[in-house]
């Protein structure tokens, strides 16, 4: 079963593998370079050539991409990735930043991606991002610094707000984030590829919305944050924002909204999609896509998901599982006192606590970078065993999950799913197989031996 999940969760990487996406939305026609998102197209220039920027967790292999499309065309480039997500450029060169808070590796390697702008004010640009670029472009708002924004972005992941909360903050201290990159671009021409990790693919939140006009407000970041967790200078700048007197990120209408069109070119969906389409391809007919993302508290995700899973066994019908497939990040409060772990090896931990002992179903729960938390994990596994095999080695998971300490347990299983950094980002991944009691098997081709561990 594990092998077949893991199959599954190959599947969704495969799809949203930068470097196809990246050639697939690029094409060379004459003097001119179209680049196609998933509902749009936009065309530039390619009298000056191109200059490639951007940041990510897959940057680099959306450049590799974009390199082996435009070849010559692109004249120089830097994009900005966090270390292991490194892929061998031509033309554009990898600069180093820190995830998930950001340092001064990040404001280092911004500086670097916006001199190169700077040094061809012809070229057209074409700006590359992917889920992890808030904290990789790191340019502190004037009168802020690196060790503000560090505070700031460590509050914000320990806070248990949403993305879009926390990126309505991060985009108000940055002077790169929030559209303010897309300001930089007014007057030339550029176009923006991103690869969603948010559900809903909002991009005004994607990386903080660098090339996008931003929706929210000073208030509205204001209104996140705890003076005593983000520091005495985050809190007195967003308080001026607040009354005015700093100037507001772009807003929708304005001419910096106009500047770089931003198109989609993959995301959650595309993940899903493909692990659909994967399953149906090896023989497994009833795939369920949960349409609402897996969102909000893990405990009360973990819930839904368990009775999702009820509803599919006693569904259940022929000799072959049914496939559960869903999308989104829960969020996870955690304090000085918490132990280790990730969003997802607490939600696979939070449903075998809920389905302990009920037989007929196997998950796996993991981020599609390659990383769940503080940890080396992307995720972890479980089924209707789990709970008693944790109570065996002495770690019930009522008492993990209560403290935040799922890690070690999970450790102890043996069910830590560790596939390394995938070089791509579309938030995270839900996959259950689920069957009947008797007479149900696999169909022999979905667990062949999976091409990476």
């Amino acid at each position: 079963m594990r092998r077949a999940l893991v199959a599954a969760f190959d599947a969704a990487i495969a799809v949203v593998d930068p470097f196809t996406v990246a050639r697939a939305a690029v094409t060379v026609a004459g003097p001119a370079l179209i680049v196609r998102g998933a509902r749009t197209r936009t065309t530039l220039p390619l009298r000056h050539g191109v200059v490639v920027v951007g940041a990510g967790k897959g940057a680099a292999g959306l450049a590799a991409g974009v390199e082996a499309e435009l070849g010559t065309r692109v004249l120089d480039g830097v994009v900005i990735v966090p270390p292991g997500y490194e892929r061998p450029l031509t033309h554009v060169r990898i600069a180093l930043g820190s995830h998930p808070v950001p340092d001064a590796l990040s404001v280092r390697a911004t500086r670097k991606m916006l001199a190169v702008l700077d040094h061809h004010p012809d070229a057209a640009v074409l700006v590359l991002l992917t889920g992890g670029a808030s904290s990789l472009l790191a340019a502190p708002a004037p009168g802020l610094t690196v060790a503000d924004a560090r505070r700031a972005s460590a509050w914000l992941l320990a806070s248990g707000a949403d993305i879009a909360r926390m990126n309505a903050v991060r985009k108000h201290l940055s002077a790169v984030t929030g559209g303010r990159l897309a300001a930089r671009l007014v007057g030339r021409p550029a176009a923006a590829l991103v690869v969603s990790d948010v559900p809903g693919d909002d991009l005004a939140v994607i990386g903080s919305g660098p090339t996008v006009a931003d929706p929210s407000t000073f208030a509205d970041a204001l209104a996140v944050v705890d003076p005593r967790g983000v520091g005495a200078r985050v809190h007195r700048h967003l308080m001026r924002g607040a009354a005015g007197r700093v100037a507001e990120t772009p807003k929708p209408g304005s001419r910096a909204a106009r500047a770089c069109p931003t198109l989609l070119v993959a995301g959650n969906r595309t993940a899903q999609a493909g692990i659909a389409a994967w399953a149906r391809a090896h023989g497994i007919a009833r795939v369920v896509r949960l349409r609402q993302p897996i969102v909000g508290d893990g405990a009360a995700a973990a819930r839904r998901l368990a009775g999702t899973i009820r509803r599919a066994r006693a569904a259940a019908r022929g000799p072959y599982p049914t496939l559960i497939v869903a999308g989104g990040e829960t969020t996870v409060r955690v304090d000085a006192h918490s132990g280790s772990g990730g969003r997802n090896q607490e939600l696979a931990s939070a449903v075998a606590a809920e389905l302990a002992g009920e037989p007929g179903w196997a998950i796996l729960c993991a981020g599609t970078d390659g990383i769940d938390g503080p940890t080396r994990a992307a995720g972890a596994f479980a089924d209707g065993a789990t709970a008693a095999r944790a109570r065996r080695v002495g770690r019930p998971l009522a008492h993990v999950l209560s403290r935040h300490d799922v890690h070690p347990c999970l450790a102890l299983l043996g069910d830590l799913f560790a596939p390394g950094p995938t070089g791509t980002n579309v938030a995270d991944l839900t996959i259950a197989l689920v069957w009947k009691d008797r007479g149900w098997r696999l169909p022999g081709r979905v667990i062949q031996p999976s091409g990476r561990r």
